[in-house]
């Protein structure tokens, strides 16, 4: 009635209480979250993402759009969708077949019996998690366009060889 709090229990049994100093918090943790389920939707810089899987940023390995983290048995795709200015055999053909729905094409030298072929198509049964990483261009502003967290995705299928073109399901 004056303002303040008053702890109520859900138990009839048990009375009101009012807080005091005295008092100390305790909780039960529910879930552990993923820091990276919080990034769905959020745009990254590329040096930004190691970040997200709690890796150091190296230049060599984050400048290419398929980066695997070994140690946290996960693959990063990192795709640009606007090829232009891109040399011809660097124009993957990436893009959305819907909301749900993505069409990846990988390097050139990717074949499904290549250990990163192996690794896409089998993630699931691997335990590798693969995170699709999308911007429209390459530029904004003048300057590198950040990438958009599309969360973790799944294989669905795939055809080609030396350089696969693959359906990824978005919300694996």
């Amino acid at each position: 009635p004056d303002g303040g709090v008053l702890l109520r229990a859900a138990n009839p049994a048990y009375e009101d209480v009012v807080p005091s100093a005295a008092m100390r918090s305790v909780a039960r943790l529910r879930t552990v979250l993923d820091p990276l389920e919080l990034a769905f939707g959020e745009a990254f810089l590329r040096e930004e993402i190691a970040a997200l899987f709690g890796v150091e940023f190296n230049p060599g390995n984050w400048h290419s759009g398929h980066v695997v983290l070994k140690e946290k048995n996960a693959h990063v795709l990192l795709v640009t969708l606007n090829k232009q200015g891109k040399a011809a055999d660097h124009r993957y053909l990436d893009h959305w077949i819907d909301a749900q729905t993505f069409h990846w094409q990988t390097q050139n030298l990717t074949t499904p019996a290549s250990k990163r072929g192996r690794e896409v198509i089998g993630h699931a049964d691997l335990g590798i998690a693969l995170h699709l990483f999308v911007r429209e261009r390459k530029l904004q502003g003048g300057k590198a366009a950040p990438f958009l967290y599309q969360g973790r995705v799944r294989y669905l299928r795939h055809e080609g060889s030396g350089q696969m073109s693959v359906v990824l399901g978005v919300g694996a």
